[in-house]
């Protein structure tokens, strides 16, 4: 799935957070991303994912 920065994801396909991707490209690497949670909270900062199991967050939960 192709990505942007600015996009909003799940880390994976049924997961409850939502991520804004900040970076794409992490040290060279076209899969990891550097995302932060949307969320308004104390102690949220930038961390690194991979994104080859991440969904949009708008899409909805796959089934179990």
């Amino acid at each position: 799935m192709h990505f942007e920065v600015g996009s909003l994801i799940k880390v994976v396909a049924g997961g409850v957070s939502v991520f804004r991707v900040l970076e794409i490209g992490v040290d060279g690497n076209p899969d990891m991303a550097l995302v932060q949670s949307v969320e308004d909270q104390p102690g949220v900062y930038p961390w690194r994912t991979d994104l080859s199991l991440a969904v949009p967050a708008d899409l909805p939960p796959s089934p179990r």
